[in-house]
């Protein structure tokens, strides 16, 4: 398909412009200090964390596999920043990208202690559907979240995600196996 595979993606949100763009090394600094300030706000929600999570060689991998995977257009992941050039505020992903008769991808995000519940969770989750289904073709969007992720769950409902229903077991979280609901949203709704 041919999509590049440096990508920026600039939306409106209530605080202002979010911009959306692919990670850098240069971000390396403001991702590591906003996951570890954020560390036991997104514990619940997250797989556990490798000893060098927050390494800047565990950084480094991270963005040569990124680079990889985008390129080939398997996943996009994506940094969210508050008003351009400002603020790191949280990622969203676009990720299992498949073609041929499924034409579907798993969405992920997260935002940082502070920056949930305004608001940005909900622009960078649409502009990231719009990618999905816009730039990409994809026909279907899956999200997995746990029956406890409240936020979450109103997020996907207001974005006219359907619950399809509970997976048992099926994410690792913080070391332990949990359910989750199913989400999906098709290119169609």
């Amino acid at each position: 398909m041919g999509v590049k595979t440096s990508i920026e993606l600039t939306s409106v949100s209530k605080g202002g412009q979010l911009l959306l763009r692919q990670p850098r090394w240069a971000d390396y600094e403001a991702w590591a200090s906003l996951r570890q300030n954020s560390r036991e706000h997104l514990a619940p929600w997250e797989a556990k964390w490798s000893e060098d999570h927050l390494s800047r060689r565990g950084y480094r991998q991270r963005l040569s596999v990124l680079k990889k995977l985008a390129a080939s257009e398997s996943a996009f992941s994506f940094h969210i920043f508050k008003n351009p050039g400002e603020r790191l505020i949280g990622a969203c992903n676009l990720t299992h990208i498949t073609r041929s008769v499924s034409q579907n991808a798993k969405i992920g995000y997260w935002l940082g202690e502070g920056f949930a519940g305004h608001g940005h969770g909900r622009v960078a989750v649409t502009r990231l559907c719009s990618f999905a289904f816009d730039t990409l073709g994809l026909h279907r969007l899956e999200a997995a979240v746990r029956p406890d992720n409240e936020r979450s769950i109103a997020l996907l409902e207001a974005l006219d995600f359907q619950s399809e229903g509970l997976a048992r077991g099926y994410l690792k979280i913080d070391g332990q196996w949990h359910d989750h609901i199913i989400y999906a949203k098709l290119s169609s709704d």
